[in-house]
Parts: C-alpha cells; sequence; structure tokens
C-alpha cells in the first residue's frame, strides 16, 4: 500500500469498535501517549506557563462541575482524577464507567480536564448509542454542571447540525456550554454532488476510484447521503498490478442513527486501495441532485476535500466547536476537521494545541485532546464569572481568541487565549498577576 502519506503524523485514532452495536462509528482521537498508566508527578506533567498565572489568582475551577461523556470509561482512582469525581454512571446495556486499565480516552480526557481546572468537581458518563448519548446529557444538565465536555465525533453524518447527536447537543446548550471536537477528518473527507455513469458508479475528479493512502491494518469508512429515499454503497477496491481492481468489501448499513448511511470496515494489506461510490445510474432522474459524503478517521484519500468535514455533535448549533493546532508550526493541524456547515456556520469556533500532558510519556494528542483542553479553560472562566450565561461563556472565549490567519473556517476565531478570557470576565486579573509579577521579581 502507500505509504507516501499518513493520515494523520501526530496522533493515532483510537476506533471503539468493541461497541459495534452502539457507536462504534464514533471516533476518538488519542495519542500514543495517551495511556495513563504512569502515575502523574511533577515531572512528568510540567507546569503549563498558560495557565499557571491563572491558578496563581486563586482560579483553579473551584465552585465549577465539569461534565464528560465518553464512550470508553474512565479510570476513577487515576490520581489526577480520584479526588475530583462527584459522580460517575454508564448508560447503555453494557456501558461500564469504571475502566481501570488506565488507558483509556476517557480517562485522559478528565485528566486533561483536572490539569487544567484542577479545583473543577468532576460528573463522568459513559454511553453506547445516540439514544444513551442523549440520557446521558440529560443526566448532566438535571446534575446541573457548568461545562459538558463531549470528547467524540461521528464520522457518519454529513455535518449540518441535523443528526440525533447534533441536535440533542445543541438542546444542551440552552443550559450548559457544551464543548466537542471538530473531528479528525480533515484529510480522509470528500463530499459533493453525486455524479454517477449509466451503470451507478460514481465519478470522481481522478474517475471512479479514490485511492486511500495510509498504513496496513485497520481502516474504517462512512458514506452518508441527503435523500433518505435513495441507496448508495461503498466499495473497496485492490488494485493490482496489472491494472485490473478487485473489490475485496463493501459497505453495510449503519444500525443505529438518523442519517441514511453506510459503514465500511477493513484490514487493510501492504496494498494499493481504493473506494467506490454505487447509486442509481445516470438515468434516474434524482441521481445527480444527492449530496454524498465519504469520511474516515483512519486513513486520507488522494482525492479529498477537507472543507466541510465537521462532524456531529460538533456541528450542532450553539456548541463550542474546537480545532487542533500544531504549536510548532502555529498552524491547523491537516487532520483536523474544517467547516463550514452546509446551512453556512463557521463549523469550527476555536482552535487549540493538540498536545496536551496527563502523567504518561508521550502525550493525549488530537482533536479530543484540544477540546478538552478548551473544556478546562472554560471552566476557569466559568469559576471566573459564574453568572455568566452559556451564550456568554462562548462569545468571551470567541472573541479573546488569538487569529491565527483571520477568522476562517479552519482555525474558526483563533486560538483559545485562557489568560484574555479570564481577563475579559474579571476586572481585578490582571492587577493580581502584576502585583504577584512584581512580587516575583524581587
Amino acid at each position: 500500500m502507500d505509504r507516501t502519506e499518513v493520515v494523520v503524523v501526530l496522533c493515532v485514532l483510537l476506533l471503539i469498535s468493541a461497541f459495534a452495536g452502539g457507536l462504534g462509528y464514533l471516533a476518538l482521537a488519542i495519542g500514543d501517549g495517551a495511556s495513563t498508566s504512569n502515575e502523574p508527578t511533577a515531572g512528568t506533567i510540567g507546569v503549563d506557563e498558560t495557565i499557571e498565572p491563572i491558578h496563581a489568582t486563586g482560579t483553579t475551577g473551584g465552585n465549577v462541575s465539569v461534565g464528560v461523556l465518553d464512550v470508553t470509561g474512565f479510570d476513577l482512582e487515576y490520581p489526577l482524577l480520584e479526588d475530583r469525581v462527584v459522580a460517575a454512571t454508564g448508560f447503555g446495556n453494557n456501558a461500564a464507567v469504571d475502566n481501570s486499565n488506565g488507558g483509556s480516552h476517557g480517562t485522559a480526557v478528565a485528566a486533561t480536564i483536572a490539569r487544567t481546572a484542577p479545583d473543577a468537581d468532576l460528573h463522568l458518563v459513559t454511553f453506547e448509542t445516540a439514544d444513551d448519548y442523549e440520557e446521558g446529557l440529560e443526566w448532566l444538565v438535571d446534575h446541573d454542571v457548568d461545562v459538558i465536555v463531549a470528547p467524540v465525533a461521528d464520522a457518519g453524518t454529513l455535518g449540518d447540525g441535523n443528526s440525533q447527536l447534533a441536535r440533542a447537543t445543541a438542546a444542551a446548550t440552552e443550559r450548559v456550554t457544551v464543548v466537542a471536537p471538530a473531528g479528525n477528518l480533515g484529510t480522509g473527507h470528500w463530499t459533493g454532488t453525486y455524479s454517477p455513469d449509466e451503470s451507478g458508479a460514481h465519478g470522481f475528479e481522478s474517475g471512479p476510484l479514490n485511492e486511500i493512502r495510509g498504513e496496513s491494518g485497520h481502516a474504517e469508512f462512512h458514506l452518508s447521503w441527503d435523500d433518505p429515499d435513495e441507496t448508495y454503497q461503498l466499495e473497496l477496491h485492490r488494485l493490482e498490478d496489472d491494472g485490473s481492481t478487485t473489490r475485496v468489501a463493501q459497505s453495510l448499513p449503519r444500525e443505529y442513527g438518523d442519517v441514511p448511511g453506510e459503514r465500511l470496515t477493513a484490514q487493510l494489506d501492504d496494498d494499493t486501495y481504493g473506494l467506490a461510490v454505487r447509486g442509481p445510474g445516470a438515468d434516474t432522474e434524482t441521481a445527480t441532485n444527492t449530496r454524498i459524503r465519504i469520511a474516515s478517521s483512519t486513513h486520507s484519500l488522494a482525492d479529498r476535500r477537507s472543507s466541510g468535514s465537521i462532524a456531529a455533535p460538533a456541528a450542532g448549533h450553539d456548541v463550542l466547536s474546537v480545532g487542533a493546532l500544531d504549536e510548532a508550526s502555529d498552524e491547523v493541524t491537516p487532520y483536523s476537521s474544517r467547516g463550514p456547515t452546509i446551512d453556512g456556520r463557521l463549523g469550527v469556533d476555536i482552535v487549540a494545541p493538540d498536545t496536551h500532558p496527563t502523567g504518561a510519556d508521550p502525550s493525549f494528542d488530537g482533536t479530543s485532546a484540544s477540546a478538552a483542553y478548551v473544556g478546562g479553560v472554560t471552566a476557569l472562566v466559568v469559576d471566573a464569572a459564574p453568572d455568566l450565561s452559556p451564550e456568554d461563556v462562548r462569545r468571551t472565549l470567541a472573541s479573546t481568541a488569538e487569529p491565527t490567519d483571520g477568522i476562517d473556517t479552519e482555525s474558526g476565531r483563533g486560538q483559545v487565549d485562557p489568560r484574555a478570557a479570564v481577563a475579559a470576565v474579571d476586572d481585578t486579573f490582571e492587577a493580581t498577576v502584576a502585583v504577584e509579577d512584581e512580587e516575583d521579581a524581587t
């Protein structure tokens, strides 16, 4: 297989395939070092120089509660969490909230929040299906949490805010600030109008096959479309040495979700592969009016369109959508999903660094890490100004962000600026920091 391009350089995507009967199609971004089995110490975690001045003024997330929704569970005895978790529950027949192996995605997310807002109370929820996710949201809202972090990304939707996850999350924003990752579909996404030949094979710019780039091993691809009266299918073809192709797998309908869609999973060998889309033939009256979308968080596509790759629930209205920033280059990472949404919203509100230490080495990476960090910063803002409405909190974080390249659909309004956000809602903050800086200097 062509290894010249790997979908994600800085992060490895953990696909929760164990939940095949539920939300197995939710891709969670987690880094190689997200295993949190090592107990954190001052040496392994270090000091966040951006956050430390805020903590020094007494703004540490006290009197704030943060909810986390994750499908992998949490290590409730993990050192950064054991004194902060006030409630934990699961929704679904097999949703075990206590995942004590220390290496779960949920543990890494919660630990990042706890490191950023160390005195915030944590309410932890695990779930299986979209219905369970909705119940988990309602449970958190009923428990009066101030912030919810939902570090999940459904690759099998159109990114228009109309899926069940997006709608449920948008409804919750009326009472609480909800933070979600934009998704990791930036290099594994194509969307456009279905354009078939007479046999029903869609034509990409390069032909009927869209070549797959990435490594051998587990692969997952999603196909969705906006016309529920039509049927489409995704096919995986191996490109042979003689120029012919062999179909080796085809998609199946998603078991859950209210958006028409198919899901294809496969184990790829060290060969070259491509994806084909089949549907109504060119002589069908509505065949060329349907919008289709291919998305993968495990591999990239040769013919790709990163624009509009935003995932649910981040695509929901009034959800604080967070993209991933590579601090070394000061640019949005290639894998980070982009806007706009189909209805013309930016899609991405702000971006944040995509690597955060959680007590293990190397660190926790990806858009889920970015969202977890912003979730912690959000708790600090609420701590500084507890009377702010969810809308005011979102506006504060967006308006104080540091632009990376103007306001656009890749970075939103820019990189989150924790110090500026807290200063915007606390008139005494900068004066307090100035006094402490002067005392430190003497």
